[in-house]
């Protein structure tokens, strides 16, 4: 094959990846809102909208039974067939098992749609580079260019889904390849923004969020400063809640079906009082930026979202962490302004929100610019407040690394010292 043959196979398989990655993100997003209208029984408007107008009966069995049949699905797969970590098979440049991929994806699909507190950025990341990598089989791609495409189909899935090119192009260079190679930048842009583009049919190139009108005073400048550590200890706490439930091993045995059911039935049990509760957490995000949440409310939201995805994690499903993660974080960021309100002052809880979510996401992925990123092409807010969000971001992951490792240190220290029985301590004597 020429050179210029190889040019343009290459140029081929960007568009085809693209263009495959926004089929995913499309699909996903159609298929969640169609699992949530029949668990939920809505036909139009947001989740929220719809555990709100659902009876209590439907609140509780909806997700009871879509997390089971969930159970069901991964107890039956992974007796068959493993399905790798996404990222590590990509970078070490692993065979793809295509179907145990999409099967998963779908699962995950079925699980987010029904209520789990799980993130549905994963399946259409899953969908993608699955899809990809079947492609790009059967062609004369180089290795290293087969690899910097997964990645980029990998961030390509996320923008779409989200609508959030730039945020796709951090993902999937900072997250998955870890370089910053001009050709790697080059296809993860050129991925990203084909991704997005053919997804608009269904999302209109419109932001999730839409951003109220508030006003920007230096006061949130001092917020930002201030929520640092707030949120670096929030962060830290989501992570360590999640590392310390996740399974060593995926679990297969009948019991997946009822534990996720029953992580299902809890999170029904919570919307009954909180009906921002089930799903990944845009609902959290939309009552937030609406104003519409009480001190109360977002005080258990802090609480409650994590364990509720510490609970679907330890019985065994498996999702994505972005989103639980946000809203974690903008409930944190909407406690603060509603705080302030209560004892005299005035704070914008939109914004105050968004920096918490920003904040809290930059710590959990260990990766602030991204962060600040994703949040604002989630709500496209004025230039001031998308930097400030990168403040609020790099300050809180910066301020959780110097915390981490002063600990380190100090154990290095103390391990360091012999015990007074040691023959080391009597030498020194």
């Amino acid at each position: 094959m020429s050179r210029t043959q190889q040019y343009l196979t290459f140029a081929a398989a960007i568009l085809v990846t693209g263009v495959l990655s926004g089929i995913a993100g499309g699909f996903t997003t159609l298929v969640v809102k169609a699992i949530e209208h029949v668990a939920y029984g809505f036909t139009q408007g947001p989740l929220l909208t719809g555990v709100k107008d659902a009876p209590v009966e439907r609140r509780l069995l909806g997700p009871a039974i879509g997390c089971a049949l969930a159970g069901l699905g991964w107890m039956l797969l992974r007796r068959r067939a493993t399905v790798p970590d996404l990222n590590e098979s990509i970078r070490e440049g692993r065979r793809f098992a295509q179907v145990p991929m999409a099967v998963d994806a779908l699962l995950q699909v079925l699980a987010v749609g029904s209520g789990a507190s799980l993130g549905r950025e994963q399946a259409p990341r899953l969908f993608a580079a699955a899809s990809t990598e079947l492609l790009i089989r059967v062609g004369s791609i180089p290795p290293a260019h087969r690899q910097i495409l997964l990645g980029s189909a990998a961030g390509a899935g996320l923008a779409a889904v989200y609508n959030v090119p730039a945020a796709g192009v951090l993902f999937a260079l900072g997250l998955v390849l870890r370089t910053w190679r001009p050709l790697a930048v080059f296809v993860a842009v050129a991925t990203s923004s084909i991704a997005t583009v053919t997804v608009w049919p269904i999302t209109h190139g419109a932001p999730t969020f839409l951003w109220p009108d508030t006003h920007f005073t230096w006061k949130t400048f001092v917020f930002a400063i201030t929520a640092m550590p707030l949120a670096a200890i929030v962060g830290t706490a989501f992570n360590g809640l999640i590392a310390r439930v996740k399974p060593s091993v995926p679990p297969k045995s009948w019991t997946l079906i009822p534990a996720v059911g029953l992580a299902g039935l809890a999170t029904g049990t919570a919307s009954i009082w909180m009906p921002q509760m089930p799903g990944n957490g845009k609902s959290i995000v939309l009552e937030s930026l609406a104003g519409g949440d009480t001190l109360v409310a977002v005080a258990v939201a802090v609480v409650l979202k994590p364990v509720l995805t510490a609970l679907f994690i330890r019985a065994g499903a498996v999702g994505g962490m972005l989103t639980p993660a946000l809203s974690t974080g903008v409930a944190t960021g909407a406690f603060v302004a509603l705080a302030v309100d209560r004892l005299g002052g005035q704070a914008s809880v939109p914004t105050l929100a968004l920096i918490g979510g920003a904040a809290v996401l930059g710590v959990t992925q260990h990766a602030p610019v991204f962060a600040a990123v994703f949040t604002a092409e989630l709500t496209h807010p004025p230039l001031e407040v998308g930097a400030t969000l990168l403040l609020a971001a790099v300050g809180a992951h910066v301020l959780r690394g110097a915390v981490t490792t002063g600990r380190s240190r100090r154990r290095d220290r103390r391990g360091s010292i012999p015990s007074v029985s040691s023959p080391e301590y009597r030498r020194r004597r």
